[in-house]
């Protein structure tokens, strides 16, 4: 067992670089548990965009040099105001920051459980090596926390996925796809679908409404409707939903179709 550190970083992606880099940056003893930007490496569709410009998606960098800027003029790549920032290029930056803002104080390896000891906490590795702690931050990222409703859990996974599970949309090439959820991944995730032109619009749902399993093909409705209405037209604009990372669920056609819940029901699943 080592000894005592002062900090462990569980988590290698953006937030988790950025505290380390901090952590670094006042002469801690630090080491950051995980893979570099591999979230955002496996767990994001290619082609997709950061909503923030440029300026706005730099990691927190106490000497405000290892910016995002500074990382495209190093790769000679585009970075100006207006111009989205592709997930490859911000997946190379965390990349980039990673060697020169945390360094040596990286180890590629997962943690696999925390406890609380009288003097910190104790981590273990996955490879069963143990690490003694003064403070732990977590810095996992969305993919432990991708929400799946559970009548969604009744389709076989080859007829309902996670968006959190693609980083290519290419096995939906020729199929048609439901997507449930209005916020930021599921409207990702149907713009990217559209784009590539794999089968019909999709379908995000509304927020108030929490996906049930329907034997009406067909159509989206909500219970009590007199009639069957498509839950989004296809070429409005995006709707109100929550901004969740990685909580939209990607369906293939399935014998069975989605209908919204009561208004008094949890809302369903948001991007």
């Amino acid at each position: 067992m080592r000894a005592l550190i002062d900090v462990a970083v569980i988590g290698a992606g953006p937030y988790g670089l950025s505290a380390a880099a901090h952590a670094v940056s006042a002469g801690l003893d630090v080491r950051v548990f995980g893979r570099p930007m591999r979230a955002w490496e496996r767990h994001m569709p290619r082609g997709m965009f950061l909503k923030s410009e440029p300026a706005a998606s730099d990691l927190a960098d106490p000497r405000r040099v290892h910016t995002l800027d500074a990382y495209c003029r190093h790769e000679a790549l585009p970075c100006a105001y207006g111009h989205p920032v592709p997930v490859e290029t911000f997946t190379g930056y965390g990349r980039w920051f990673c060697e020169r803002a945390v360094g040596d104080a990286l180890e590629e390896r997962d943690i696999a459980e925390v406890r609380a000891t009288g003097d910190g906490f104790l981590l273990r590795t996955a490879c069963e090596q143990q690490v003694r702690a003064r403070a732990v931050v977590l810095a996992v990222g969305f993919v432990p926390f991708a929400r799946r409703p559970p009548v969604l859990a009744l389709l076989a996974p080859e007829l309902c996925s996670h968006s959190c599970e693609h980083d290519r949309l290419s096995r939906f090439a020729g199929a048609e796809v439901a997507v449930v959820g209005a916020g930021q991944s599921a409207l990702e995730t149907a713009a990217l679908l559209r784009e590539a032109g794999r089968g019909p619009p999709c379908w995000p749902a509304p927020r108030n409404c929490a996906g049930t399993p329907s034997p009406s093909p067909g159509a989206a409705r909500c219970a009590g409707s007199p009639r069957r209405t498509p839950a989004w037209a296809p070429d409005g604009g995006p709707g109100p939903g929550p901004s969740t990372p990685g909580s939209s669920a990607t369906c293939p056609p399935a014998p069975a179709t989605t209908r919204c819940a009561p208004r008094s029901a949890p809302p369903g699943p948001g991007g």
